[in-house]
């Protein structure tokens, strides 16, 4: 959220640049949809949590390349209320039944209904369910774009919103209802110390679009067209995960896809292995060749010229007798040796 407030900031410079804004707006829809699907295939809480945070981000991304200031500022807003709600309802599920993977959970409704009203009202926030924060920020970026005329950009918000309700109500039915798991026989709702904070968030989440109302900060009039567009999205979207994982319409939800494409949403568009075989792969082939330069050629060098040195100070060694006789003999036979040289370079000559 903090590069995103950065990114807001630098709106004026990215107003300068027609390319900067197009990438910021590709960037934007890409992150968007892309983080929504993945999110809607993990069974871990926390990654489900961290890819629907990068897909509302996504959002504000676009909101900058679009130059809708006020509403990349709402959509921060919005955003932070409503996922402080959740992950403090979430975060009380981890804690009590210490785990964090779906698989494991389900059933707590009846034993956490506290927590799951809690989920509830911060995963309405999240989406574009009226009269909540989100249904207000997003139909002001829908209402931006629309009049701007950039409509694939209003397909991708309302295809993200649809996304979006689905993973958040995939991810409630997995942990509050079907049959209870090993994990969650016996967890009933947390202490206070954590049950006041969560329920002060989601009165929070309840009770901002009447604070920003009051404020007149909240664009609250007619719903309209987009309005009507964002409400059905958000409904096709939920009620497809509350029939699939909340209701148990199908046995395995996860079979209705291909199973390759599934896979492809579970890892995360396989990015972790695409960047361990380039990026990883690349560093570590750059530090092997560098670790065999250093060792072979630097040192090599180094310890070469050191090896030069000690052998000519050990031939040198047997050489000095410490004798005068040998020192005068050695001259001499060496003037003897030059007087030769020069004298037979000058019959040549």
């Amino acid at each position: 959220s903090v590069g995103a407030w950065v990114l807001i900031k630098l709106t004026p410079v990215l107003a300068l640049s027609p390319v900067g804004q197009q990438v910021a707006i590709t960037l934007g829809a890409l992150t968007a949809i892309g983080a929504a699907l993945i999110s809607a295939a993990q069974v871990d809480i926390k990654r489900v949590l961290s890819y629907l945070s990068s897909s509302y981000l996504g959002l504000v991304f676009i909101a900058v390349g679009a130059q809708q200031v006020g509403a990349a500022y709402f959509l921060l807003l919005t955003l932070g209320v409503a996922m402080a709600t959740i992950v403090a309802s979430t975060g009380s599920v981890i804690l009590t039944c210490v785990t964090q993977d779906l698989t494991q959970l389900g059933g707590l409704w009846s034993r956490r209904p506290v927590t799951g009203f809690s989920y509830l009202i911060g995963a309405s926030a999240l989406v574009g369910l009226p009269p909540l924060g989100s249904f207000w920020s997003i139909r002001t970026l829908l209402d931006g774009l629309w009049y701007a005329g950039d409509f694939r950009l209003v397909v991708v918000l309302l295809v993200t919103n649809a996304i979006t309700a689905f993973s958040l109500m995939r991810m409630f039915g997995l942990m509050f209802l079907g049959p209870p798991q090993v994990m969650t026989a016996r967890a009933p709702e947390p202490i206070w110390s954590v049950m006041l904070p969560m329920m002060a968030l989601a009165a929070m989440a309840l009770h901002a679009p009447i604070i920003l109302h009051s404020m007149a900060l909240l664009p609250i009039g007619a719903v309209g067209t987009m309005g009507i567009l964002l409400l059905f999205s958000s409904l096709l979207g939920g009620v497809l995960g509350a029939l699939l994982y909340g209701m148990r319409v199908k046995e395995n939800p996860e079979k209705i896809l291909p199973s390759w494409l599934v896979e492809l949403f579970a890892y995360d568009f396989y990015t972790p292995k695409i960047y361990q075989n380039t990026v990883i792969l690349g560093v570590a082939t750059l530090a092997t060749v560098s670790d065999w330069l250093d060792r072979y050629v630097v040192d090599g060098a180094v310890n070469l010229i050191g090896l030069v040195s000690v052998a000519s100070g050990e031939s040198l060694k047997y050489n000095n007798t410490g004798r005068l006789q040998f020192y005068v003999l050695t001259i001499a036979a060496f003037v003897v040796i030059l007087g030769v040289f020069m004298s037979l370079a000058t019959l040549v000559a």
